[in-house]
């Protein structure tokens, strides 16, 4: 018996290097093995848990959707006797006696009649020339315009004023002298991110 354990003992002094390094050895790989089924198990957890619904209503972090504000604007003229259309295509013009594009609408009415601001917005210019007569821009923000020309004055804003829905603006006149001979009206366009459009796009009229 004594012999034995003799021999045992000499193993292991003889080999102490070696079963050092074993057991190191054996100890980073059981280390290693417990991480790799943590990490399993946690992934598995991951994929398992229930997804939560983006438009659930009763999810106090969903952020709602964004409300998307519908802009329609008024009638510019309330008494208005005729409307005149507008067109990208060429149109004879009686006053210049030639043919042009006539991107607006023309809104007749008596000379005086109130011009209304057809939506809020703030005045961006007032300008006065002999050709066009008086003309009014309106910033209504987001890249949207509306320009009133062939109003009586100017006299009724200024620039830098904040302006409602139906707040008056102008008078109908034949100030524009390219048109003088339609008679009074106001010569309405609209401009959407710099690009003259239809005002028809935006107007609450029955044709639309």
């Amino acid at each position: 018996m004594r012999r034995t354990s003799t021999k045992i003992l000499a193993f292991v002094k003889r080999n102490a290097v070696y079963l050092v390094l074993s057991f190191c050895i054996l100890a980073i790989g059981l280390s290693v093995s417990l991480m790799l089924i943590n990490r399993e198990n946690v992934l598995n957890n991951e994929l398992n848990a229930p997804i939560e619904n983006p438009g659930d209503s009763n999810n106090p972090q969903t952020p709602a959707d964004p409300v998307v504000k519908v802009i329609t604007f008024i009638m510019p003229v309330n008494t208005t006797i005729s409307v005149g259309e507008y067109s990208e295509t060429m149109v004879f013009n009686q006053t210049l006696n030639r043919y042009s594009s006539h991107k607006a609408i023309d809104f007749f009415a008596p000379e005086g009649t109130p011009v209304m601001a057809v939506y809020d917005g703030t005045i961006e210019s007032v300008n006065t020339s002999l050709l066009q007569g008086t003309t009014i821009v309106i910033d209504h923000g987001n890249g949207l315009k509306t320009v009133y020309n062939s109003l009586l004055d100017g006299d009724d804003v200024i620039v830098g004023q904040k302006v409602t829905q139906g707040e008056v603006i102008g008078e109908v006149s034949t100030t524009n002298r390219q048109e003088s001979k339609d008679g009074p009206h106001l010569h309405f366009s609209v401009e959407e991110n710099g690009q003259v459009i239809d005002p028809i796009k935006y107007l609450a009229i029955a044709e639309k």
